[in-house]
């Protein structure tokens, strides 16, 4: 994958109608990873202090021991934990070799604090998430 860090934010759906300027203020508060198959970023249950936005590769979630869903480019996850500061709803395990966008708990909060539609979005993302795994589980 080419191009810089905003040009590959742009690309994800999250932040799509942001401004060149706003991409370059989220991109000094993330960090870049890699991670081999096989790597658990997230454990449910446990403290989530982490935001992650997939660039490379594939992550499964599962919630309760169940696959969930597999996870590609462009998707994040994580948000969950960075707005309620609770523990983490799902377990993700990187499927392939990933490469991923990562911000911590204070990086996050200074980018949604900084942007009211880009709160929204994670908050609108967030709630699909919890509301997905709740008709999941009633099914």
């Amino acid at each position: 994958m080419k191009g810089s860090k905003a040009d590959l934010l742009r690309d994800v759906p999250l932040f799509a109608g942001m401004t060149t300027s706003e991409l370059e203020f989220l991109v000094g508060r993330t960090d870049e990873a890699s991670v081999d198959a096989g790597r658990t970023l997230i454990s449910q249950g446990d403290s989530g202090d982490t935001f992650y936005v997939l660039l490379e590769g594939e992550m499964d979630v599962s919630v309760d021991g169940k696959h969930r869903v597999t996870l590609g480019p462009g998707r994040f996850f994580g948000e969950i934990s960075m707005l309620d500061r609770g523990r983490a709803t799902a377990t993700v395990v990187a499927r392939t070799p990933a490469r991923l966008m990562v911000m911590s708990h204070a990086q996050f909060r200074d980018a949604i604090k900084a942007n009211d539609h880009l709160l929204g979005r994670v908050m609108s993302a967030a709630a699909g998430h919890l509301r997905r795994d709740a008709m999941e589980q009633q099914a």
